[in-house]
């Protein structure tokens, strides 16, 4: 299922910077809050939490959390303007491999 182009378009409350496919499902990690914030939730396609203990304080608290939940192996795609947290996190995701 591809996430709906209004959340990843982005908006006052979301700012999405990476999405992960596998198996037919989708997550997205986004930004929350204001654009300087550096919060982020991990997001269904719907744009609900995906899991219950959400925000998170950084990409490497989202690295961390995509692990728990068996993601850490699926790389994510830049989602937004700036590649760049999509990056970091791939990193992140390879150095707790």
């Amino acid at each position: 299922m591809n996430a709906p182009k209004p959340l990843l378009g982005g908006s006052q409350v979301y700012d999405p910077v990476a999405l992960l496919r596998r198996e037919g499902e989708t997550v997205i990690i986004a930004r929350v809050g204001m654009k300087t914030t550096r919060r982020f939730m991990i997001l269904t396609p719907a744009g609900q939490p995906a899991w219950p203990h959400e925000p998170l304080g950084s990409l490497s608290d989202v690295g961390w959390s995509l692990r728990a939940h068996e993601w850490h192996l699926v790389p994510p795609e830049p989602a937004g303007r700036d590649a760049r947290p999509a990056r970091t996190l791939a990193r992140l995701l390879i150095e707790r491999a």
